[in-house]
């Protein structure tokens, strides 16, 4: 379906996918679903800020939801080009708040590629989305993603907007963290990059980009040290999710049987109980002796 089987009546939006991966007018399925899901989440976390709704765990407001729901209804070779709609109603509360989603979420990627203040709707769950999204750009697979629209500003998520999400400074209830565990559970495909660490005080959920997944992969079942920014729990000591920047292994003492370790110290079994005895004590007398003289033994 091509842009003018669409109608011309609605939002309407085109996001163009560029890099190897896109050659010859294709996209991995799923490459396509991560960045799908990843932008409609967006749209919602941003609607619900504008609303003046919280954003938290649990199911959102279904209104708010339909308000901002897009439809996937055209794909055009070229790199790969695809077209969504609008699917639920026009308005919420008397206002277009799909537009204005989509109008904030221009806005607020040009001011992190600019270096200015975010609009007050890119909160920290805005943010962390945004991150997740442009995890998996890179050099080898989807270099960058135009995105034009029929209401706001074209923007783009590239590798320069990744680097700039990494700088931006979260409120309190993220903050950078290093945790110390075993990498366990690990999901590689590029619609999820999850993984778990084990630590003492129990498992910590994480997400990584598609830069690092090479390396999470070389340290699954390993002794780990991972560092990224945390999202905290409301009493703020602990970690819900970790969103790993850097991960490296930590070398652990193998284990060693006794026979390694009489070798190292210079002993050997018993051949008989009657060695426990032992030798003569020199000076033994002298010492009784001496003992007994001290407590008046000989009085």
């Amino acid at each position: 379906m091509t842009s003018s089987e669409m109608g011309d009546e609605g939002f309407k939006a085109t996001l163009y996918a560029l890099g190897p991966s896109t050659e010859g007018g294709r996209i991995p399925l799923a490459e396509l679903a991560r960045i799908a899901s990843e932008m409609q989440a967006t749209l919602e976390r941003l609607a619900l800020a504008l609303s003046g709704n919280q954003i938290k765990a649990g199911r959102r407001p279904r209104e708010i939801v339909d308000a901002v729901r897009l439809d996937f209804v055209g794909f055009e070779r070229g790199s790969a080009i695809l077209q969504v709609a609008r699917t639920g109603q026009q308005s919420w509360g008397g206002d277009d708040l799909l537009e204005e989603s989509f109008t904030t979420l221009a806005n607020g990627v040009r001011a992190l590629e600019r270096g200015v203040s975010l609009p007050d709707a890119f909160t920290p769950q805005v943010i962390n989305g945004l991150r997740s999204l442009t995890g998996g750009i890179g050099a080898r697979g989807i270099a960058r993603i135009r995105v034009t629209s029929t209401s706001a500003p074209d923007f783009e998520f590239n590798s320069d907007l990744r680097r700039a999400l990494r700088e931006v400074s979260l409120s309190l209830v993220e903050s950078e963290a290093t945790v110390v565990g075993r990498l366990q559970m690990g999901d590689f495909s590029p619609a999820s990059l999850l993984c778990r660490i084990d630590t003492y005080a129990g498992s910590i959920q994480c997400g990584f980009g598609a830069e690092i997944r090479d390396r999470v992969l070389d340290c699954m079942d390993q002794l780990v040290m991972a560092h990224g920014v945390a999202e905290m729990q409301p009493d703020e000591s602990t970690i819900r999710v970790l969103r790993i920047a850097d991960i490296s292994p930590i070398s652990s003492p193998s284990a060693r049987t006794l026979k390694d370790l009489a070798a190292e110290q210079h002993v050997a079994p018993l051949a008989s109980v009657d060695e426990l005895a032992g030798g003569e004590i020199d000076g033994l007398d002298d010492f009784l002796a001496a003992i007994s003289s001290v407590r008046g033994d000989g009085q």
